[in-house]
């Protein structure tokens, strides 16, 4: 297990103020608490792990004809990052570079089955991805350079976006506040907060998103579950009558079929064990057998590792 060379350092408070009055209801910048994080990964290496098929990364260049985005791995990628208004991102650089794995680790004032990935983006003068919004929680560390984060209110899904964009770019974006910041400094944003950073000259942020499904999402592995459930578990009609409309469907048929899913939802032990193993599953399965991912919870004694139990690893 690699150790980062360094500390998270919550300055004025303490992670239980923090949680208690800003996480996931109010921004707060950390300043300096990771020095030496901009020692972490150089541009160099960031693009040539770009450069990797395995790898998903995406380069985002502002021009004045509008923005332009292009999935990698990017042929001659050093001429986009010799002009300014460019910005690299690439994904899940935690899975790649045992340092910033390990920068994972100084978030342990939260659950560790919370945090999705590491991503690395590198931008060049005035580069950067637009304003924008995103539904998780997410802490922007500022590795080497400066780069200027302009907050402003809360989005939602009715939120004006710029027409024609390959991004989901706001396009009322009204600037509240603004920060600089410099390496080591941390900015903590909520979800839905409106945000756009452009970076001063060359400048590298490491983001530590977490997971934040939706419903939709969370009720679609949900029902992959239910295939476990014995066959007997099938819809049922409740006591017809012979006078009713055929058209009609009775109230009596709501409530058995709501009595029928609260049967699966009020099961804590399933419950539980599906959401264990769903939250642990890996972002990749896919490259479990090159870069083996480890996503760890514990329930009540039970340990849960890469979406399975201890006792089916």
């Amino acid at each position: 297990m690699t150790e980062a060379p360094f500390r998270f350092n919550f300055g004025a408070i303490t992670p239980e103020h923090f949680l208690e009055a800003y996480w996931q209801t109010e921004p707060y910048l950390f300043r300096q608490a990771l020095p030496g994080v901009e020692h972490l990964l150089t541009p160099e290496q960031l693009s040539e792990l770009s450069c990797n098929d395995e790898v998903e990364s995406r380069l985002i260049s502002q021009a004045d004809s509008g923005w332009q985005l292009k999935d990698g791995p990017i042929d001659h990628l050093d001429e986009y990052l010799s002009q300014p208004r460019q910005a690299l991102l690439v994904q899940s650089v935690d899975l790649w570079h045992p340092g910033v794995s390990a920068l994972k680790r100084q978030f342990s004032f939260l659950p560790s089955w919370r945090v999705d990935d590491v991503m690395v983006s590198y931008a060049t003068q005035q580069g950067g991805v637009g304003p924008h919004f995103d539904f998780y929680d997410v802490f922007l560390i500022q590795g080497a350079g400066q780069r200027t984060w302009e907050l402003g209110d809360l989005c939602d899904e009715t939120a004006s976006l710029v027409p024609g964009a390959p991004l989901k770019i706001l396009s009322d974006f009204e600037a509240k506040t603004c920060y600089t910041l410099d390496a080591g400094d941390v900015l903590y944003l909520p979800p839905r907060i409106a945000h756009c950073g452009t970076a001063i000259d060359h400048a590298m942020t490491f983001s530590i998103g977490f997971r934040s499904p939706t419903l939709a999402e969370l009720f679609d592995d949900l029902a992959t579950e239910l295939w476990s459930l014995p066959t007997s578990a099938h819809y049922r009609d409740p006591p017809l009558k012979c006078d009713a409309d055929p058209l009609d469907i009775p109230e009596s048929v709501i409530d058995d079929l709501q009595a029928l899913l609260h049967s699966v939802v009020d099961d804590r032990s399933r419950l539980a064990d599906w959401f264990a193993r769903y939250m642990t599953t890996p972002r990749y399965p896919e490259l479990d057998t090159l870069v083996p991912e480890h996503r760890v919870a514990r329930y009540q004694g039970t340990s849960y590792v890469n979406g399975f139990r201890e006792d089916e690893a």
